[in-house]
């Protein structure tokens, strides 16, 4: 299980995703109202559950295909 800080985005969305991989993507996806929530890892860090974990930043949404 990996632990990320997601910024940006819809409202209510929250911050802190745990993702079950093995690796850190470079970017991922949300289902959110549906919608996915589209992020990219930066460079950054921030301190989550007591350590310090990997940044993604919210870059565009798209509609799920039904």
């Amino acid at each position: 299980m990996i632990v990320i800080v997601i910024q940006g985005g819809p409202e209510g969305l929250g911050q802190v995703r745990h993702l079950d991989a093995d690796v850190v993507p470079d970017r991922m996806a949300v289902p959110f109202y549906g919608q996915h929530q589209h992020f990219e890892r930066t460079d950054e860090m921030a301190e989550a559950e007591g350590r310090q974990v990997p940044v993604f930043r919210w870059t565009y949404s798209t509609k799920i295909a039904e």
